[in-house]
């Protein structure tokens, strides 16, 4: 499965490059958005099992900083001590700001 977000305005996919199981997906903790930087609204992480043709890739950085998040999360849902979870999870809200930060860096640049 791959991690995307969907622009139903432009009809747009961005994929992040990343793959996940649809059953560690359900595990992540809290629903992510990330601003799409066709529209300008905030659009919730989804699954896909296969990518479509005409699909818009995010910048490499963004990308890296993304699937820290995403690896970040998965540790965390994972973690059974209170004190390591929480620490992933903050790691996956950093990786994650640093992801959107760099889209919209990228975005600006194109």
């Amino acid at each position: 499965m791959h991690l995307v977000f969907r622009c139903g305005k432009f009809h747009r996919i961005i994929t992040t490059g990343i793959e996940i199981e649809s059953v560690l997906f359900e595990s992540l903790q809290a629903p992510r958005l990330m601003h799409c930087r066709f529209c300008g609204q905030d659009h919730a992480w989804e699954v896909v099992e296969s990518l479509p043709a005409d699909a818009a890739l995010m910048s490499i950085r963004a990308e890296d900083f993304m699937g820290r998040s995403v690896q970040s999360e998965t540790h965390a849902a994972q973690a059974t001590d209170p004190g390591i979870r929480d620490l992933y999870e903050r790691m996956a809200g950093q990786w994650y700001r640093l992801a959107i930060e760099h889209e919209a860096k990228a975005a600006a640049l194109s």
